[in-house]
């Protein structure tokens, strides 16, 4: 019996223009999106790539601060007003999403997703579990 192998051959790398975004779903400030057409496109021998690159980042690294998105933003020609504008609508988003959720189980759920970006093992288990046993209705018998 023959071995199966995967193998991969080059690494395409698309550079994107950034823009304001709509997203609600970043930590705090503006959110950022990548323009739809690509600003240049390279073309890499992955294992070299793989060499060079050094350390995988955690998550937690991945976050870009406010400050950074922010000067991104003015570098890329929107307002201070913009950028403010921008903030402010998706805290009212997150505000109306947060109001939406009080007093039901989803609302742990989903504070503990937007904050880790995953969610605890188990815990969408005990979410059905529980909504199942409030929509269950118990007979009695005389």
């Amino acid at each position: 019996m023959s071995e199966k192998q995967v193998t991969f051959g080059d690494l395409t790398i698309h550079e994107h223009a950034l823009k304001l975004g709509d997203n609600p779903a970043c930590s705090c400030g503006a959110p950022l999106e990548l323009e739809w057409d690509a600003l240049s496109t390279s073309t890499r021998n992955l294992e070299l790539y793989e060499y060079m690159r050094g350390e995988r980042r955690k998550r937690s690294k991945l976050a870009i601060p406010v400050q950074k998105r922010a000067k991104l933003l003015l570098e890329s020609g929107y307002s201070l007003d913009d950028i403010a504008d921008a903030t402010l609508e998706v805290e009212e988003v997150k505000k109306q999403r947060a109001d939406s959720l009080k007093g039901s189980p989803m609302e742990r759920a989903g504070a503990i997703l937007e904050k880790t970006g995953k969610l605890p093992k188990g815990l969408l288990t005990n979410l059905s579990k529980m909504v199942i046993k409030r929509n269950t209705v118990q007979a009695r018998s005389a």
